[in-house]
């Protein structure tokens, strides 16, 4: 039997990126020399006489000795259900994968090879016990068993589509789960691994820092094929800074603004993986589908995180501010044509304060929840022209970012109240992209009234294509 390893935990490997203007690329992300310390199978992780706490596979915290070696409960669970179930995992790379904490679970067959390299026994492994006892039937029931997951089997190894269909890797018989079969699922709020969400901030951050030097030369309309990959075609990648010191914009510095997003946009799209790994025509699909709400969401998250004196006004990225009562039309010969366009910007930007802005200050959301709700928004698989493996990955990854999300919510707020926030989280992409309908409103209303603004914005966050 052969399984593919989750794709969204490449991300992960971006911890180790430490320059801004980094090319990334596969090989020399899962290069070993790349990571952190990482045990060999010759090499003792302790004193003599003196208990390792270090897991010998991944250098996470060990929980005891497994089948030969110490390990932590997430490996030891791995060892075993492999074993079990007789699987032969294959690394689609050059079988020298970097196995630790943040990148145990890029690939199956090189963790695997690990666990046997640092002296797991597949002898030591007893058919009908673990260490939650005798169970009278382990594998009894695959569908009760999807019902069971705890929130560190989930993250233990992130989930994937055939996951239940095919093997029931993380089945409730799974020590991770520390419950037995005749117990139901229970989310708890005990520490979770939440790497994924430092993936996801480290990401922002790597984005939000890209600049470019002084000369480059953007296009007024570049081909958005070309532009996908490059976006410097578009504008410079200046400074992201939110603090509305440089005063009131004008209409000419909004557009420049939202050119500025763009590029924003198409770098966070070319640095989140499997995003990143895709074909240029799917990631402008990728791109068209979610730029506008993303760009308001994201626009919304940094206006509350710049605490300025007037609540109101909208930051921008350029260090602008839009105020409430900010005129953006001259009013020119054509009054009524100056009238129907101010009064469409003044509800695209009340829609942002109401719907964005306020629920966010109001609900006090972190960076953490932030970055995954972004996540949540870029990886949407129900894209018209991505190709059925693309959508698979896409699943995949979603299902991963959703998962860490909740089990960091439960781990802070509690079941009952973490349930509650992650749907009121879920319902800001709602918001940000009724949001995106207004002003895709106001592009046809200038569309319609034959106002010229800027041909790549348009183009780009007009939704006629939906």
């Amino acid at each position: 039997m052969t399984e593919t390893q989750t794709p969204f935990s490449f991300a992960a490997a971006l911890l180790q990126c430490h320059s801004p203007g980094q090319t990334f690329n596969m090989e020399t992300l899962l290069k070993p020399e790349f990571g952190e310390y990482s045990p060999s199978s010759g090499e003792n992780t302790g004193s003599e006489g003196e208990e390792s706490t270090i897991c010998t596979v991944c250098c996470d915290e060990a929980s005891g000795r497994h089948y030969g070696v110490v390990a932590c409960f997430g490996c030891k669970g791995f060892f075993r259900r492999t074993v079990r179930a007789g699987k032969n995992y294959i690394c689609r790379y050059n079988k020298n994968c970097r196995i630790d904490k943040a990148g145990r679970n890029v690939c199956r067959s090189c963790r695997f090879q690990k666990c046997l390299e640092v002296g797991m026994e597949p002898d030591a492994i007893r058919p009908d016990r673990d260490k939650t006892g005798r169970q009278k039937n382990p594998r009894r029931n695959t569908e009760i068993s999807i019902k069971k997951v705890s929130v560190s089997s989930l993250l233990g190894d992130l989930p994937c589509l055939n996951k239940f269909h095919s093997d029931s890797d993380d089945s409730s018989s799974s020590p991770s789960s520390r419950s037995s079969d005749s117990v139901p699922m229970s989310i708890l709020p005990h520490p979770v691994d939440e790497s994924i969400l430092t993936t996801l901030t480290e990401i922002e951050n790597i984005v939000i820092q890209l600049q470019d030097n002084d000369g480059i030369d953007a296009l007024d309309m570049p081909p958005m094929c070309e532009a996908i990959v490059k976006p410097a075609m578009i504008t410079g990648r200046t400074l992201l800074n939110f603090n509305g010191a440089r005063g009131d914009a004008d209409l000419d510095i909004v557009v420049k603004n939202l050119r500025r997003l763009v590029v924003f946009t198409f770098d966070y799209i070319n640095t989140l993986r499997p995003i990143a790994d895709l074909h240029p025509f799917e990631k402008l699909a990728v791109a068209r589908n979610i730029i506008s709400p993303f760009c308001i969401l994201f626009t919304g998250y940094q206006t509350v995180a710049a605490e300025g004196p007037e609540p109101d006004s909208i930051y921008l990225p350029s260090g602008h501010r839009l105020p409430a009562c900010q005129a953006l039309f001259a009013n020119d010969s054509d009054q009524k044509k100056f009238i129907l366009l101010e009064n469409k910007a003044d509800t695209v930007r009340r829609n942002m304060i109401e719907m964005i802005v306020n629920p966010l200050r109001r609900m006090k959301v972190t960076k953490p929840e932030m970055v995954a709700l972004k996540a949540i928004m870029a990886l949407d698989p129900n894209v018209r022209g991505l190709a059925s493996e693309t959508c698979r990955l896409i699943i995949i990854a979603r299902e991963s970012v959703q998962n860490a999300l909740f089990a960091h919510l439960v781990n802070l707020y509690g079941t009952m109240e973490a349930t509650n926030r992650f749907a009121q989280l879920l319902l800001m992409v709602t918001s940000a992209t009724r949001v995106a309908y207004s002003l895709s409103s106001f592009f046809q209303l200038s569309r319609d009234v034959n106002y010229k603004i800027d041909g790549l914005i348009e183009d780009m966050l007009f939704l006629d294509r939906l």
